[in-house]
């Protein structure tokens, strides 16, 4: 009998039904975990200590502990520690070998082409005009919703996530995820998940850095399309920055963020070693770093990352091996080195992340760890180490902390987000 047999069915349908009252029970305590603002610990001086694993919780030393909360599968789905969830990793633990093994399959091959699996996200498809979607040959009859249904219970929804990267998060709390290699950018949400698809003949190719203002519109680097495209909460496209007639802004967008109460954009045009200051409606209002030539109060070597400190701008530079610290009018205030080169190129695909203490997290230097530095560029501690369980990375290419000092990293190459919450009460 072959892999696919209408044996195995029945198999994976009860095994299916039996985990449907768990996954409820799952949501449930997202709820409770990640909404919780942890109380902290006491200060105390920071100092390096050795590199911690994160689950079931890390001591970072000084009054910092990070707990892990969970993780979002590639198929979308959020699963929250508990001693139920710890026993039967195996499952994700597998997923994430599969991911490894190739991180663009989205369904098992033993599942004919035919079948659809159901993904868990809404899926908008935001073709640019006048391209439009083309109804599949395959018919909708109640039978063949039914039977997709059924084998979706048995083999498990869409994997979605394929290359998470860059993230932020909405004053929902959801997750906002760049996935390049799906051409896509997920917004995960327990309620109402989406994503909006990028490719050939679409608004969106190739999604970089990420950003939400105020109101919840979402804003995406395009790198191929050297633009910022603008969306609103629910997915619907808005308008593009980066072109004022037939003239662009930008070469290659990379990181972006938003001061949401100014209503700035920052956008960090890599190639060009330029990061750019615009209003929410496209209009440039600074461009920082040398520029045709000219003086310039700071100058960038392909920066990659851009973060938020209070009153101050974290730039991830030289190709990840420095940091720039910038005043939110652009003059430098001090710069670190983050990594010592020993022969051949830094790695660019590096995470950068700030907490509420004003640290600054980087991620994927080694390949597997977080670190973690103070404003002034001491390395205080670490955590996370290379694998595939809950607390372990491969290639952690992209770091987000929200205003709760919860940590989200994409764990890229196990196709998967997993989130942490920081206790602390250092101040800087």
């Amino acid at each position: 009998m072959t892999p696919f047999s209408v044996g195995r069915i029945p198999v994976g349908l009860v095994v299916a039904i039996i985990l449907l009252d768990s996954s409820g029970r799952t949501q449930a305590h997202l709820q409770t975990n990640l909404l919780a603002n942890r109380v902290s610990h006491p200060a105390c001086e920071a100092t390096a200590n050795e590199l911690a694993r994160a689950f079931p919780g890390a001591d970072l030393g000084c009054g910092r502990h990070v707990e892990y909360l969970g993780v979002y599968s590639p198929d979308g789905k959020f699963s929250a520690v508990s001693s139920f969830s710890r026993s039967r990793y195996g499952d994700a633990a597998d997923s994430a070998t599969r991911g490894v093994a190739d991180r663009r399959a989205a369904r098992p091959s033993e599942v004919p082409p035919f079948i659809t699996l159901r993904p868990r996200e809404r899926v908008i498809e935001d073709y640019e005009l006048p391209a439009h979607a083309i109804q599949p040959a395959k018919g909708h009859s109640v039978f063949s919703t039914l039977f997709d249904d059924i084998v979706t219970l048995a083999y498990g929804r869409e994997k979605a996530l394929q290359t998470p990267t860059r993230m932020t998060t909405d004053s929902r709390g959801r997750i906002i995820v760049s996935d390049p290699a799906a051409a896509a950018v997920h917004i995960l949400d327990l309620k109402k998940p989406f994503r909006i698809a990028g490719g050939p003949h679409r608004k969106l190719r190739r999604p970089g850095g990420v950003a939400a203002d105020a109101q919840d519109n979402i804003y995406i680097a395009d790198s191929e399309r050297g633009l910022v495209l603008v969306y609103d909460s629910d997915g619907r496209f808005l308008r593009y920055i980066g072109k004022r007639g037939n003239e662009g802004f930008f070469h290659l967008p990379a990181g972006i963020a938003i001061e949401r109460s100014s209503g700035r954009l920052y956008v960090l045009d890599s190639p060009r070693n330029l990061l750019f200051v615009l209003g929410l409606e496209g209009n440039i209002l600074d461009r920082i770093g040398r520029y045709r030539g000219g003086a310039s109060r700071v100058e960038f070597n392909a920066p990659t990352e851009i973060a938020l400190l209070r009153d101050e701008l974290v730039v991830l530079d030289s190709a990840g091996s420095r940091i720039q610290i910038l005043d939110l009018q652009g003059n430098p205030v001090r710069q670190f080195p983050i990594r010592v080169f020993a022969g051949g190129n830094a790695a660019p695909e590096v995470g950068l992340a700030v907490d509420s203490d004003a640290n600054i997290y980087v991620s994927n230097l080694g390949g597997a760890a977080v670190r973690v530095y103070d404003r002034v560029g001491h390395l205080l501690s670490s955590f996370g180490s290379g694998g595939i369980q809950l607390g372990e990375f491969l290639a952690p290419t992209g770091l987000w902390i929200d205003g709760a000092n919860r940590i989200y990293v994409a764990d890229t190459d196990n196709r998967r987000v997993q989130v942490f919450q920081l206790s602390t009460s250092l101040n800087p």
